[in-house]
């Protein structure tokens, strides 16, 4: 993960899927550091099982953590959520607790039970901060239901 070098010091924008259905794409919002998002496979609907991982080098401990994200659908919020990852002596996930300089990676999966028609373009907006105020990740998310 290398500094960005360009005029409008932007992270480059990644793909993360793209087929007849869906295209999925982000971009860190961090000044400081890119991030790594895949999502195996690219699913073609909800019902299809997908993995998910999240990848970064730590710039900070995570003794703490909070984490904010909404959901827009074309310009509309549609879910704004805000919840604590990591809470003193309440280590919820396996990356609390993690070091700076430490390689966190996060697995999530992900299957809708129901096949809900979407159809648009969603925006999701995610913030980390630690016990400190320091941003741990930010991403911004472009996902495009055809």
């Amino acid at each position: 993960m290398s500094w960005v070098h360009s005029q409008d010091q932007q992270w480059p924008l990644h793909t993360v899927c793209s087929s007849d259905r869906l295209t999925v794409t982000y971009r860190s919002c961090d000044p400081l550091q890119d991030i790594g998002l895949a999502f195996m496979p690219c699913p073609d609907r909800l019902t299809d099982p997908v993995k998910i991982r999240l990848a970064l080098i730590l710039r900070q401990s995570i003794d703490e953590l909070y984490s904010s994200f909404d959901l827009l659908l074309n310009t509309v919020k549609v879910l704004s959520r805000d919840e604590p990852l990591c809470l003193p002596h309440f280590p919820r996930y396996t990356f609390c607790g993690s070091r700076r300089g430490e390689l966190l990676t996060l697995d999530l999966s992900f299957q809708s039970k129901r096949n809900i028609p979407l159809k648009g373009h969603f925006y999701l907006n995610l913030h980390a901060i630690n016990q400190d105020g320091f941003q741990i990740v930010c991403v911004n998310a472009s996902l495009f239901f055809q």
